[in-house]
């Protein structure tokens, strides 16, 4: 269904009177403890079809995102199709902490280009920390100012990316690795790509990267964010991890084939599932009582 808020309250963080916060569409019991992330709304749609009972899940569309939640191997869970960039996965993670009781655990699965000449295209990643790259406006009017500011390493979650790589390692479809990640603010210019349309002076941003951080190995646009917000919980009560699909080879120049990227999204996909339903969270952070939706099933 279609998310329709009205009469929205407290503009510092919007909800309706049912409690739906604005961006995701969403109130308590409509999400579960266990969430999968992914960027591309037909891979969540695919993935969603792997849960108990596709036919019953509950599907929420708003703003962009589409919430599926059902259970996968009885037990409860979501996914979540945000779209691409820092800010979607912001709405994500404060959103859904908003509306859900107890530990939250996010495994991201999308795609990246990789600047690592071992790394083929086809391969599987799992991030263990991430740097945030970004375009530096001020550059443009300064040119004493570097045009790109590169933070410092954030982690993911030690235990849920080594229960994440451990399964994803034992695949025998595709190469699988394990290393630190680069978020970048956009896809173009913060990424090392060259547009001739415009100026950004990035011809060495790649190399420039891997120099500071020489275990790296994948560049796209969501997984820093995540790390950073579980960091900043208050309650220290998000679990994260992040695994991504390589679809660029930065130094070949190399893209992924459609049919191989299929074959991968649903075998990671599935992979990136298992790992969330066995992960242990404590007895009582589960979701139960007459509002939480797989009860209505």
């Amino acid at each position: 269904m279609t998310s329709k808020l009205d009469h929205l309250q407290d503009a510092n963080f919007p909800r309706d009177p049912e409690g739906r916060v604005y961006h995701l569409g969403v109130k308590h019991g409509e999400v579960a403890n266990r969430i999968l992330s992914v960027g591309d709304s037909s891979r969540a749609q695919m993935l969603s079809l792997m849960l108990d009972n596709p036919a019953n899940l509950l599907i929420i569309a708003n703003r962009g995102f589409t919430v599926y939640t059902g259970t996968f191997q009885k037990v409860p869970i979501t996914i979540i199709a945000t779209g691409m960039g820092v800010a979607m996965i912001d709405f994500l993670v404060r959103e859904c902490r908003a509306v859900v009781d107890g530990t939250m655990c996010v495994i991201r699965y999308g795609t990246c280009g990789t600047p690592s000449p071992n790394i083929g295209v086809g391969s599987l990643v799992v991030s263990d920390s991430s740097v945030l790259v970004r375009r530096n406006p001020d550059h443009w009017l300064n040119e004493s100012i570097s045009p790109y500011d590169i933070s410092a390493l954030v982690p993911a979650d030690p235990t849920l990316t080594e229960a994440l790589y451990t399964r994803i390692s034992g695949l025998n479809q595709t190469a699988t690795f394990k290393g630190c990640n680069a978020t970048a603010d956009s896809f173009y210019s913060s990424q090392g790509r060259i547009d001739p349309g415009f100026i950004d002076h990035n011809v060495e941003l790649v190399d420039q990267l891997v120099a500071k951080y020489p275990q790296m190995c994948t560049l796209e646009m969501e997984s820093f964010q995540l790390f950073h917000l579980a960091q900043c919980a208050k309650k220290k009560d998000i679990r994260v991890a992040a695994a991504v699909m390589v679809l660029a080879q930065r130094r070949s120049n190399e893209f992924l084939d459609n049919d191989r990227k299929h074959a991968l999204e649903a075998l990671g996909g599935r992979t990136c599932l298992e790992t969330l339903v066995n992960f242990p969270l404590p007895p009582a952070e589960t979701m139960s009582g007459p509002e939480c939706v797989w009860n209505l099933m």
